[in-house]
């Protein structure tokens, strides 16, 4: 489990080092991190809890009588991928790394958009880069398609967010579910019936182009309950605990940073979410990793609206010991953590 942890030491180590790096050779230098954090997800060999699903998918794909037949209905920018992969390399390693790459890609721009880039870094380790990324192949390149487009979205230009999410959905449809956030954001009182009309349509849009897969997620995660996420609410709940944080400095961030109802939307979603992982553990789980981000923010940016020299180091400490300890309790006593360990590498082992 060494690598999981220099995941987390990394970070952890360019956030408290006392030498001040000029800003373009620090932003070159996440970028180099991330370049590295992407060949250890996409070269990763039987690690995470889907690695055996995959290659379900792929004898699926061989077993297809046409070509069109593989991709209506379903995930298709990742199923091209998956069927690229194979018919290329026999293998299963490219799309894990173009995947690995959509991912790292939005997640490096979004902790550049931060005051503390390797502080944000580090807080995604443990749930969006170990367990999300290494785990859920296709998700994960949603997740990074959909924040590289947040960051548009922060920098007010909304087609740019649409457009990556419309992108992201061809990997994981779920991602539609945030199309409306650059509806509401920025929006006027007076604009409300336009967001919830357009909000409609998108539902029943969605509804019909995956209405098989949105039945089969509605008859097993709600109805009977099937699928069950043990580490669903310790996930809610850190998000829960960012939202918390949030409205406690709502004011200083409203005062401070411009897009602040943005991040109000993704805490109001994040502690109604709390109560329902109760009930509906993988359905919320699947869905709070697009709210995940809230982390991110939040750690960063409370930082600079401490205005004490001593509580600002106190509260970078307590997010670095309580991110290490969420690791470590997860690798240690986490019900499928096996799944992850040993790594392995190809570049390495093999």
């Amino acid at each position: 489990m060494i690598i999981y942890w220099i995941m987390m030491l990394l970070p952890a180590f360019f956030t408290l080092h006392p030498v001040r790096i000029e800003a373009r050779f620090r932003k070159w230098a996440v970028w180099l991190v991330g370049i590295i954090f992407a060949l250890i997800i996409g070269f990763r060999y039987e690690v995470g809890g889907d690695w055996e699903r995959y290659f379900i998918v792929y004898r699926y794909l061989l077993e297809s009588d046409s070509f069109f037949e593989v991709f209506i209905g379903r995930d298709i920018g990742f199923e091209f991928l998956y069927w690229l992969s194979f018919q290329l390399f026999s293998n299963i390693y490219f799309v894990n790394l173009i995947c690995a790459i959509f991912f790292i890609a939005g997640l490096i721009r979004l902790c550049l958009s931060m005051p503390l880039p390797w502080l944000a870094l580090l807080v995604s380790v443990p749930f969006l880069i170990v367990v999300v990324s290494m785990g859920y192949t296709r998700q994960a390149a949603a997740v990074g398609l959909f924040m590289w487009g947040l960051v548009s979205l922060m920098r007010e230009r909304k087609l740019s967010f649409y457009l990556f999410v419309i992108f992201a959905s061809l990997f994981h449809y779920t991602v539609l579910i945030m199309l409306p956030i650059g509806l509401v954001y920025g929006s006027k009182k007076a604009n409300v019936i336009k967001v919830v009309f357009f909000s409609v349509i998108i539902a029943i849009f969605t509804y019909i182009i995956f209405y098989n897969l949105i039945n089969h997620m509605f008859y097993y995660y709600i109805l009977i309950k099937f699928h069950h996420s043990d580490g669903a609410v310790m996930r809610v709940f850190v998000n829960f605990l960012s939202a918390i944080l949030f409205f406690i400095y709502r004011e200083e961030f409203k005062r401070k940073f411009h897009d602040e109802k943005l991040w109000f939307i993704f805490s109001l979603l994040s502690i109604l979410m709390f109560p329902a992982a109760f009930f509906y553990s993988t359905l919320v789980d699947r869905v709070v990793i697009y709210l995940m981000p809230l982390q991110l923010v939040i750690a960063s940016r409370v930082v600079v609206l401490i205005t004490s020299k001593y509580n600002r180091t106190l509260f970078v400490f307590m997010v670095i010991i309580m991110y290490s300890s969420i690791l470590f309790t997860w690798l240690n006593f986490g019900n499928f953590s096996s799944y992850w360990l040993p790594y392995q590498n190809i570049l390495i082992n093999y």
